[in-house]
């Protein structure tokens, strides 16, 4: 029995014994017994370590001296912290080299001693020369890994991994496919579908792609199972060059995606549609928690409307952590079952009736969707179980962009029929497509994006029959469990065009091949947890600088006080806004608004003396969401219960009125918040502009805030202002009918976003109880009216200077302090003296005596 036995110095992987001492010789072992010794000073084990893995055994005391500072020296060889003596240093080498010439006599005399035994090298300890030859091997255990796991795929992947592969850029690759061919017909494509048995498997479909990358890529993937998810997404993290930028102070990583894919097409998305005074409408759908939608409104704030259409609950968007944008101009959707499921077909009808209507029936300049969901365990077949989400995103976006708008979507792999069918009808749809892999999506997935731009005319066709392909999977997964729709687009149509096919294999090889390599990389990043990719600082802050995005982490704006946002706003100086408005009587009508008539814009109000104070016409100030301040008494204070949202940074003067809608059978009323005169608008400081300019945006900002229906918010409209003039009694219109609670009530058109129908001209009303004077025009300019012309002109009465309005300097207009300040308030109908009529009777002399100028 003893005889089989294996000798202890093999399994310790013993080579050589000292018989003085009994040390072992192994220099692996001797390694790991001198840093035992140097026990938890780092400092010093380090700096043996590196001592032992480069100097040479014949002189290891004379070279670690040269190699090690002062402070190193000191540290190891006085372990007490004093500096050893030369005599003790000198001892201690004349020891070591005994030691050493010992270790040569014992290694003969055992060699000698084991050979009379009948030991012959390269053979076992055993009677019969039998048991280990090699030392035991001790086990590496990595990371979190339990004893014994074993990954032999990823350690002989991590081998494969070549640095010299990857290719790491600022600005990717971006190859656009152009469609020169008309828009498919129903008669084209109305017998293409196909069912067939449901795929359960990738690894077959090679038509699209070359067969060797996927079974690499395959492989590559499958590598990975059973490690475990911590180590992976570490190593992860450590490899991808393009980590650190994360979400660049935005709510997600799908923000800095799309910025990436914008700045790739040029900001065709935010910068390249010419809206002239028009809202950016756009849509993003199956895009909770909307890092797409945050990216947009950054960077065109409330000049842009965004809709989304998403799973509600905890896919659901999270609006108030929108903080680079106004999360106040994007709406969200869920359809009238209230779960905005993008599969459902009522759902996708509801969401086009609405985008059409909120668009004028134009539709949206641009639609994003980043669906997605969890395939764990089934990494490899993510194309096929995403299929009908492909499907859905791109059919709705046939149904709700504008013709001449744009569509970018994500896709994950494209190597079945059905995924590359689908690219293709899309291809004739739009003038051109890319498929686009941004640095911003890691590399060592399969993820993609597909850019279609200018959608065509007439395209009703196609989206007609995704509609009816989205019909027929949804009975179909309900009746038909084995069976699903296979193929969009026949094979042979694909490989009709060439051009397309070669596309989008080039595509999946190159796309391919960058994930492979990639997945080798991450490998190697599993087995060596040392290694971390040196370029991702550098990445990082070039990215974000090409991108024209800040560098910066993102942090949840500070609450302030009204009161000192305000002196913010306005400079510090505030005072004007407790500034009182001058009263018009008929004793000094020739002196104010009859001096000259046509610098004078006149405002219909709701306000007046005997009305509410929580209804006369004050400052309201936003600061996000539903924190709406309100100037009272020279005091800011909240407008309580009234559910009203403003974007941050936003000053209006404006008046709190009840307007009168009759529905055929009786009136009904609701609250509404009327702008007379705007100073901020979300930040944008229009108080400068012209006061019809300063009208124009705020009625484009009271349509960007105007929510779909049903909702319980209050509206926020812009007033309407007319210049003053002598037929100003007909754009003052009095209702003749009897409107409840009104003693004289105002109408004035809805909306057409309010509107029941096309038919429904039926106006609102709200209670007239003043009129506000606001003038346009600043000393020494004043406004006529050319009797040639019949135009307006603005005239220096200093220095005799004369120029229409469309070429009017900015010297003549007044600002909104100037307006603000010298206001004019006319209390109609209270004021008894001075009614409609004879206001006009006073009025017409002298509106001739303002137009005796020929221009």
């Amino acid at each position: 029995m003893s005889e089989e036995r294996v000798s202890s110095t093999e399994l310790l992987g013993i080579d050589e014994v000292n018989g003085n001492t009994g040390s072992i010789s192994n220099p692996h072992y001797t390694k790991m017994t001198d840093l035992m010794y140097y026990g938890n000073n780092k400092r010093k084990a380090e700096a043996y370590e590196d001592h032992t893995s480069s100097s040479d055994d014949d002189a290891d005391n004379h070279h670690f001296s040269n190699i090690l500072s002062h402070s190193q020296m000191s540290s190891i060889d006085g372990l007490d912290g004093s500096k050893p003596s030369h005599a003790n240093k000198q001892r201690k080498l004349n020891d070591e080299n005994k030691s050493k010439t010992n270790d040569v006599s014992f290694i003969e005399k055992t060699q000698r001693m084991m050979e009379k035994m009948g030991y012959h090298p390269g053979t076992g300890l055993g009677k019969h020369s039998q048991g280990r030859v090699e030392p035991i091997e001790p086990f590496m255990q990595y990371g979190r890994r339990g004893f014994g796991h074993s990954a032999p795929n990823l350690k002989e992947a991590s081998l494969k991994w070549v640095p010299q592969d990857e290719v790491i850029e600022v600005i990717e690759d971006m190859e656009w496919i152009m469609n020169n061919y008309p828009v498919l017909r129903k008669t084209h494509i109305e017998n293409w579908l196909v069912l067939g048995p449901k795929k359960e498997i990738i690894d077959d479909e090679t038509t699209f792609c070359d067969p060797e990358i996927m079974a690499q890529l395959i492989n590559s993937k499958s590598m990975f199972d059973g490690l475990n998810k911590v180590e992976m997404r570490k190593a992860r993290t450590r490899s991808n060059a393009y980590e650190t930028i994360r979400t660049a102070g935005f709510l997600n990583r799908a923000a800095v995606k799309m910025a990436n894919i914008n700045k790739a097409c040029n900001f065709m998305f935010t910068d390249g549609v010419d809206m002239k005074d028009e809202l950016l409408y756009f849509a993003d759908v199956c895009a909770g928690p909307g890092g797409f939608s945050e990216y947009i409104l950054s960077r065109k704030k409330w000049h842009a409307k965004g809709f989304g259409f998403t799973l509600k609950n905890e896919n659901d968007f999270k609006l108030d952590e929108f903080f680079a944008g106004p999360c106040e101009t994007f709406h969200p959707f869920y359809g009238s079952k209230d779960n905005g499921d993008v599969y459902d077909p009522k759902n996708q009808i509801e969401f086009r009736d609405l985008i059409m209507k909120h668009t004028y029936g134009k539709g949206v300049h641009f639609m994003m969707s980043d669906g997605g969901f969890s395939v764990e365990g089934k990494e490899n077949i993510q194309e096929i179980l995403s299929k009908r989400l492909y499907l859905c995103q791109c059919l709705i976006a046939l149904m709700i962009v504008r013709t001449g708008g744009h569509f970018v979507t994500k896709l994950f792999d494209l190597f079945t029929p059905f995924s590359v069918g689908l690219v293709y009808l899309m291809y004739r749809c739009f003038d051109s497509v890319c498929i686009f892999k941004p640095n911003s999506s890691r590399p060592a997935n399969s993820e993609r994006y597909l850019i279609c731009k200018g959608k065509k005319e007439d395209t009703e066709e196609v989206m007609r029959y995704l509609f009816d392909a989205n019909l027929m999977m949804s009975h179909i997964s309900k009746q038909e469990k084995d069976n699903d729709v296979t193929q969009l687009v026949p094979l042979s149509e694909l490989e009709a065009n060439e051009s397309f096919i070669k596309y989008l294999r080039n595509s999946n090889d190159t796309l391919g091949k960058k994930q492979i390599v990639n997945l080798l990389k991450i490998a190697a990043f599993c087995e060596d947890t040392l290694l971390i990719e040196p370029k991702q600082a550098d990445m990082r802050k070039m990215c974000l600088q090409h991108w024209n995005l800040p560098d910066k982490s993102r942090v949840r704006p500070y609450n302030v006080k009204p009161q000192d946002k305000v002196r913010e706003i306005l400079n510090n100086s505030a005072d004007f806004i407790g500034h009182d408005a001058q009263k018009l009587t008929k004793e000094i009508v020739n002196v104010t608004i009859f001096n000259k008539p046509y610098d004078w814009y006149c405002i219909p109000c709701g306000s007046g003396q005997y009305v509410d104070e929580d209804k006369a016409a004050t400052f309201y100030l936003g600061l996000g969401r539903r924190r709406v301040y309100r100037y009272v008494k020279g005091k800011w204070e909240s407008i309580g219960d009234v559910k009203l949202e403003l974007p941050p940074n936003t000053l209006v003067y404006a008046e709190l009125v009840y307007e009168s809608k009759w529905t055929g059978k009786y009136f009904t009323k609701s609250r509404a918040l009327h702008i007379l005169d705007a100073y901020m608008l979300g930040g944008e400081d229009v108080s400068t502009k012209y006061i019809t300019h300063r009208h124009k945006l705020t009625k484009k900002f009271c349509d960007a805030l105007w929510k779909p229906t049903p909702h319980d918010y209050v509206c926020v409209r812009a007033k309407e202002i007319f210049m003053f003039e002598p037929n100003i009694n007909k754009k003052l219109r009095i209702a003749p009918r009897r409107v409840k609670s009104m003693s004289m009530p105002f109408e004035f058109p809805k909306n057409p976003l309010e509107r029941d129908s096309e038919d429904d001209k039926e106006p609102l009303y709200f209670g007239l109880n003043s009129v506000l004077f606001l003038r346009s025009t600043v000393h020494p300019w004043t406004r006529h009216v050319s009797q040639k012309t019949n135009y307006t002109y603005v005239f220096n009465r200093d220095t005799g200077l004369k120029e229409y309005d469309n070429r009017r300097p900015q010297a003549a207009e007044a600002n909104f302090k100037q307006a603000f300040e010298g206001r004019v308030i006319w209390h109609w109908p209270q004021d008894n003296a001075l009614n409609l009529d004879t206001l006009l009777q006073m009025l017409r002399p002298n509106l001739s005596n303002h137009e005796k100028f020929n221009l």
